[in-house]
């Protein structure tokens, strides 16, 4: 067995873009500890530490297997394609798997199926038969390889399978299946890559007829694991979509399509479904409240018996007509089972009660969810059942130098735990600067002002921009404001986040404008970003039904919801976006934060001291000067 020094030694000399980084090996060092002692350890890595490594190393080094759960797709890619690699060839006998979702893997069942179908959408029914040829060309008939989820929605619901849709070992196409040889492989591997919603299902046992992963483990390594509390949520409660809806509506159109279209009765029962499902989504649209109680009256109660109705009449007559077909057996449970959530999603819950009951409206859908308002003991008992070491590492996972929040939200303690502080000189590379005089943050005179003051910024910087928002509607105003600034402009929902990022590093001195979702997971090193821009503090949106309860429960239990709550999220936050400026030792910027409350409010000092150590400018024109410099 090599011990840990040895491997980072062997590292330096086999891998010439490798160096070794403050804090790496001791980090390395305390996470074989986890895994050799079977604890919790939770470490915060900051950017620079290189923790990929410091958790890769003692993986491979154990003796048993290990699962490795990152926070996006990308990062499962990035590290399987990139890091891994290296380690292999260090350890020729290990064996490495890379297991997505569902929605990852092309299912040939229902290729053939939505081929067979007569499309009314001519590019659809061209981009079938393009994926048919892609797929008999590709080693993994992983999606990505083709198409991008964002661009391709429509396409992707047609070629992928759900844990409902899924016809199991009762498939004719089940020993060519993607998914299933994936999962084969990742049960027989010593280190499989998965990403933390893979993991969350299989943990809660939300897959049926698929192998489970977690059998003689060793060890969890869970990266980006700030990301954890909020994934899991989803997973410990309940919900359905109007999206889901309208996949069984058009799987079962499919299945008495193949079969001849000689069913009418059953296709009255469809129709008679989509007609109250309808009338649901106009009802529930039309609402803005999102609690689910607030939204309920005499109208909706009478539509939602008339759909609970529908749904179980189309379940029955399904069944009656199950031994046709597979496809149509598993409809009929589909529609049986999500009568049965429906029905639970649609009762009056408790005022007051363990679990928040809300709508999501989100571009012409809805999800009805009854979400937990604490994970804590549900998540200990899966950490507990695993028998396995748990390893949580982020880039940002203190708060005011305690891992405390993150420990009450998933109840886990640490046995073993350390912050690394980023190895990068913040001091000397980046200055940070707060625009004075700026209106109170949220309003529409605040983003012009604001967009306003950092124009010159943007003029005087050689390189790339990116200036990231709290919300769509400042987003939106932003772009407008900038239409003119005579740069390659490029605004989050115009493209796909992956089209966006790949102009942004083709494009010099372009500008980015994005929301929540390019504040993480968003790497673009090497791209010469020098100006990053936050529109104001990430506070939690007083509005989200679930940070509502919370704060709620901590003040009926006598605590304090805004130092509590709303100032550990908002620092989380802040440090994630923060977090996209400096991804290299070289790399130097300047960092707007256009939100004067952090000059007059009592928290300033706190907000502050959870950022790196950086000089923090008063002037414009020193703002500009440091630009001009860079």
């Amino acid at each position: 067995m090599q011990n840990l020094p040895d491997v980072f030694d062997s590292l330096a000399r086999a891998w010439p873009e490798y160096s070794v980084r403050k804090g790496q090996l001791e980090l390395a060092i305390n996470i074989e500890s986890v895994m050799e002692s079977g604890a919790v350890g939770i470490f915060e890595a900051g950017t620079g530490t290189g923790k990929t490594l410091s958790y890769l190393v003692p993986a491979f080094i154990a003796s048993g297997s290990v699962i490795i759960s990152t926070g996006t797709k990308n990062l499962q890619d990035q590290l399987f394609q990139k890091d891994l690699p290296v380690m292999q060839k260090m350890f020729p006998e290990k064996r490495v798997a890379l297991l997505k979702g569902r929605a990852n893997y092309l299912c040939p069942q229902r290729l053939k199926t939505n081929i067979k179908i007569d499309h009314r959408n001519e590019l659809l029914a061209h981009q079938l038969m393009e994926v048919r040829s892609w797929s008999t060309r590709s080693r993994t008939n992983d999606l990505t390889e083709i198409l991008d989820p964002e661009d391709n929605a429509a396409l992707q619901k047609l070629v992928t399978s759900t844990r409902d849709s899924c016809l199991g070992s009762r498939c004719p196409e089940f020993n060519e299946c993607p998914l299933y040889r994936a999962r084969e492989k990742a049960s027989q591997a010593d280190i499989v890559i998965v990403n933390h919603h893979l993991l969350l299902a299989d943990l809660t046992q939300r897959e049926d007829n698929i192998r489970s992963l977690l059998p003689d483990v060793t060890a969890l390594v869970i990266d980006e694991a700030h990301q954890i509390p909020d994934i899991a949520r989803q997973f410990f409660g309940q919900r359905l979509s109007s999206g889901q809806f309208s996949e069984l509506l058009r799987d079962v159109r499919a299945e008495l399509s193949l079969l001849g279209n000689d069913d009418p009765h059953s296709s009255d029962y469809v129709n008679a479904l989509e007609r109250q499902l309808v009338a649901l989504k106009r009802l529930m649209l039309a609402g803005t409240d999102p609690y689910f109680e607030q939204w309920l009256d005499e109208k909706s109660r009478h539509l939602i018996i008339a759909v609970d109705q529908s749904l179980a009449e189309l379940g029955n007559r399904l069944l009656d007509v199950a031994a046709r077909s597979d496809g149509l057996a598993q409809c009929a449970k589909r529609a049986l089972g999500m009568a049965d959530i429906f029905a639970l999603l649609t009762e009056q819950a408790d005022p007051g009660g363990d679990y928040v009951h809300w709508i999501e409206r989100t571009q012409g859908s809805y999800t009805i969810h009854l979400s937990p308002l604490e994970i804590s003991d549900e998540f200990q008992k899966v950490v507990r059942e695993s028998e396995a070491s748990w390893i949580f590492t982020s880039a940002t996972l203190s708060v005011d130098g305690s891992f405390n929040h993150f420990k009450s939200e998933l109840g886990v303690s640490d046995e073993i735990s350390a912050i690394f502080e980023s190895p990068f000189d913040y001091l000397k590379s980046v200055k940070a600067y707060v625009p004075s005089g700026l209106p109170e943050p949220g309003s529409e005179e605040h983003t012009k002002q604001l967009v306003a003051r950092c124009v010159p910024l943007i003029e005087n910087n050689n390189e790339r921009t990116f200036f990231l928002f709290t919300s769509h509607r400042a987003l939106r105003l932003a772009a407008l404001e900038l239409r003119q600034i005579g740069r390659p402009l490029l605004v989050q929902g115009a493209k796909s986040k992956i089209q966006m990022l790949t102009e942004f590093r083709e494009s010099p001195r372009s500008v980015l404008l994005g929301t929540q979702s390019f504040w993480e997971g968003v790497d673009v090193r090497g791209a010469g970003l020098k100006l990053l821009i936050i529109d104001k503090l990430p506070f939690p949106n007083p509005s989200d039904p679930i940070y509502n309860a919370q704060s709620i429960l901590i003040r009926d239990n006598g605590g304090n919801s805004f130092t509590e709550l709303a100032l550990p999220k908002t620092v989380l936050s802040l440090k994630q976006g923060f977090g996209r400026l400096m991804r290299e030792a070289s790399d130097m910027g300047l960092f707007v934060l256009g939100d004067s409350r952090i000059s007059s409010r009592s928290y300033r000092k706190y907000v502050i001291n959870n950022l790196p150590e950086m000089v923090w400018l008063d002037k414009h024109e020193d703002a500009v000067a440091w630009m001009r410099k860079l």
